[in-house]
C-alpha cells in the first residue's frame, strides 16, 4: 500500500470537517443599485434570512429564467441552506448544481459560474465517494472536464488545477487517482506560479520528505509571501509543532488580514486533538475559545455566519463539557446572528458568502482538514 503523504495525514476525520473546506474566499464590498434584487437576495442570506432570500431569487428566476447572476446567486443559497441541514444537504446540493449549470448556461463566457460549478461537480465526487455511490467516478471525469474548459477561459484559475492535482495525486486508482495526471498539472503549475506549484510538488512528495526544508527554501525566494509563511504553518501543523504553526500563522495574517481566518484553523487543531483523545478535552478547550475569541475580535469583523458558526462550535464544546450555562449563551448567540449557519465541525470558508460579482481565487484543500 503506498504511504501517506503529509496532506494525508489527517484525512481521517468527520466527513463535516472536509465538507466544509470546499468553501474558501475572501470577503470584499462592492457598490450595487440599490433597486437589486439579487443584491437584496444576498444582503437577506448574510444577516440571517437564508429561507427568504431563496423565495425572492425563485421568483426572479421565475420571472427572469436567462438571469444568470440570480441562478449562482440561487446555487449559493441552496448551499447555505443544505449547510445548515445536514438532513437534506444531498438534496441541496443536487439543487445548487441545477442552478449553477443554469447560470453557466444562460452565461457561458463567465469563467467564474464555469469554476464554481466545477467546485460543486468536485463535492459531488467527494460525496459520492464517501458513500460509495458507484457512480462517483463520473463525477472526477466531469470536474476534470470542467476545470479544463476553465483553463482554456483563462489559465489562471490555478486553484482548480491544484485540485485536480490533490485528487489525481492523492487517491488510489481504485478510486478515480491517475499519478501521470497528476504530475502533468503539476509541472503545468510550476511552470505558471511559484506557490501553487510548490503546492502541488507538496502534495506528491512522499511522507518521509522534509516538507519544512521544501517550504523554508520557497520562503527564502519570497520572504514576504503570506501564503507560502501559511503553507509553512500548516507542515508545522501536520508536525504537531503548534507553537511554530501558530508563530508562521501569525506572521501570514499580519502581511495579509484577511487571512485572519486562520485563527479558527489554530482552534480547529485543538478540537481535533481532542476528537482523536476525548480525556484532552478539559485541557485544550482554554487554547480552541482563545485562538476563536482572537478571530472573534478581528477588525473588521467577520460576517454573521462565520461568527455564528464559530459560537455553535463554543457551545458544543462548552456542552461537552458540562458547562449547560455556556453552552446555552453560545448556542443563542449563533442563532441569534444566523440561523442557517452551518452545524459542519469544519469552518466554512467565505467563497459562499461573498457578494454576488466579486471573482476570488482562493484555494482550499478538500482531503486535508487544513
Amino acid at each position: 500500500m503506498k504511504k501517506r503523504n503529509l496532506n494525508q495525514k489527517f484525512r481521517l476525520v468527520p466527513m463535516g470537517i472536509l465538507i466544509a473546506l470546499i468553501f474558501g474566499g475572501i470577503i470584499s464590498c462592492i457598490g450595487q443599485k440599490v433597486d437589486d434584487k439579487v443584491l437584496e437576495a444576498y444582503g437577506l442570506r448574510i444577516n440571517g434570512q437564508a429561507d427568504s432570500a431563496k423565495v425572492l431569487l425563485e421568483q426572479i428566476t421565475h420571472k427572469s429564467p436567462k438571469d444568470a447572476r440570480a441562478w449562482y446567486e440561487l446555487c449559493r443559497t441552496n448551499q447555505q441552506l443544505g449547510m445548515a441541514n445536514p438532513k437534506v444537504i444531498q438534496e441541496s446540493l443536487d439543487e445548487a448544481l441545477r442552478c449553477i449549470n443554469l447560470a453557466v448556461e444562460n452565461k457561458p463566457d463567465n469563467v467564474w459560474y464555469l469554476s464554481y460549478k466545477g467546485s460543486i461537480e468536485t463535492l459531488h465526487f467527494y460525496m459520492g465517494m464517501k458513500m460509495g455511490n458507484k457512480n462517483a467516478a463520473g463525477y472526477l471525469d466531469k470536474f476534470e472536464e470542467t476545470y479544463n474548459s476553465v483553463f482554456q477561459l483563462d489559465p489562471t484559475y490555478y486553484e482548480n488545477k491544484l485540485t485536480l492535482v490533490e485528487f489525481f495525486g492523492g487517491l488510489p486508482p481504485s478510486m478515480g487517482g491517475d499519478p501521470e495526471k497528476a504530475e502533468k498539472y503539476a509541472k503545468e503549475l510550476e511552470k505558471a506560479d511559484l506557490i501553487y506549484g510548490a503546492k502541488a510538488r507538496e502534495i506528491l512528495m512522499p511522507e518521509d520528505a522534509d516538507y519544512v526544508a521544501f517550504w523554508e527554501g520557497i520562503i527564502k525566494e519570497v520572504p514576504k509571501n503570506a501564503d507560502a509563511l501559511q503553507a509553512l504553518g500548516r507542515v508545522y501543523l501536520f508536525n504537531e509543532n503548534i507553537d511554530k504553526a501558530t508563530k508562521y500563522y501569525q506572521k501570514a495574517i499580519d502581511l495579509d488580514p484577511s487571512k485572519n481566518a486562520l485563527y479558527l484553523d489554530l482552534g480547529r487543531y485543538y478540537m481535533m486533538k481532542a476528537m482523536r483523545k476525548t480525556a484532552l478535552l478539559d485541557s485544550v478547550a482554554p487554547m480552541i475559545e482563545e485562538q476563536f475569541n482572537k478571530y472573534l475580535n478581528v477588525k473588521p469583523e467577520p460576517i454573521n455566519p462565520m461568527k455564528a458558526w464559530t459560537y455553535n462550535i463554543l457551545a458544543m464544546i462548552n456542552h461537552r463539557l458540562g458547562n449547560k450555562e455556556n453552552a446555552d449563551k453560545y448556542k443563542g448567540m449563533a442563532k441569534e446572528l444566523d440561523p442557517f449557519h452551518s452545524f459542519a465541525s469544519g469552518k466554512p470558508n467565505w467563497i459562499i458568502y461573498s457578494p454576488p460579482d466579486v471573482v476570488i481565487h482562493n484555494q482550499s484543500y478538500y482531503l486535508s482538514p487544513f
